[in-house]
């Protein structure tokens, strides 16, 4: 690589607002993942439904999350405000507070109309995610 395009590219990589992934930096609008979502939330062999109702600005998302069933969730099925929400090309995370604890879930883009995903309290994997767009 030249000593002009090493600089080109460090300049391209201060010039891209932090979040933004590159396919809009080059113009390309962002995956529009608005609108509402349902399907199933799991552990092992236990499957509850959950519904995600998304609006987004560019690559942030906000919305809230109604999760039936989650343990320790004192009875609670939401809606649980999102807390924060970004998109960086097919991928979206999204986090949650259920009764003061911070809910993570990492979710992709299977197809136009399908997102899967994990997610869990602290770090922790706990949880799997399969969503399909109802609008």
């Amino acid at each position: 690589m030249s000593v002009r395009s090493a600089a080109a590219l460090a300049l391209l990589l201060l010039v891209i607002e932090p979040g933004m992934s590159v396919a809009s930096a080059q113009g390309h609008e962002p995956v529009w993942l608005e609108g509402t979502w349902v399907g199933t939330w799991w552990m092992g062999k236990y499957e509850e439904p959950i519904e995600i109702m998304l609006s987004q600005r560019g690559v942030g998302l906000s919305g809230q999350v109604a999760m039936l069933g989650y343990p320790g969730a004192g009875g609670r099925e939401g809606p649980f405000p999102i807390e924060s929400g970004s998109l960086d090309g097919n991928r979206l995370m999204l986090v949650w507070l259920i009764e003061g604890r911070r809910f993570t879930a990492e979710l992709s883009l299977a197809t136009p109309g399908m997102l899967i995903g994990l997610g869990g309290e602290d770090g922790q994997i706990a949880a799997g995610f399969g969503l399909n767009r109802v609008r």
